[in-house]
Parts: structure tokens; sequence; C-alpha cells
């Protein structure tokens, strides 16, 4: 059964030491694949877990998927 998922990434790109974070509403089975799936999404820093992930309903899973969790991040 599909569950939904807010995953909390570090975001890369910022250089060394430095970076941002960033919130992706993921569909999967278990928290674990959503911690995956958001861990290989572009501009995550691969080598370093999720921050923070936590079960969602189906209507926070689509008003968040609105927006562009890139857009969101850049504050647009």
């Amino acid at each position: 059964m599909t569950k939904y998922y807010m995953v909390v990434c570090h975001r890369g790109h910022a250089g060394t030491g430095h970076g941002t974070e960033i919130k992706f509403a993921i569909a999967a089975n278990n928290l674990l694949d959503a911690c995956n799936k958001a861990r290989k999404m572009p501009s995550v820093k691969h080598t370093r877990g999720a921050i923070f992930g936590k079960e969602i309903t189906y209507d926070e899973y689509r008003e968040y998927r609105q927006v562009s969790a890139y857009e969101r991040a850049a504050g647009r």
C-alpha cells in the first residue's frame, strides 16, 4: 500500500560545509523507501542521509506537489 511522506534533505551545490534544506513530498511503501527516493533527487547531497521524514496525508501530499520543491526552495 502506498503511503505519503514529507522528506527533508541536505541540498548540495553550496560549497563545502555549506548547504540548505529541501523538502520533497514522496509516495512510497515506507519511510525508508521515501528517504532513498529523496536522496536520489537532483541537487541533493547524495553522500548524506535524509534529515527528517514523516508520514503525511494524501491531501497534504497533493497540496505540496502543486509547486516544485526546487521552486519552493528558491523562494519563488
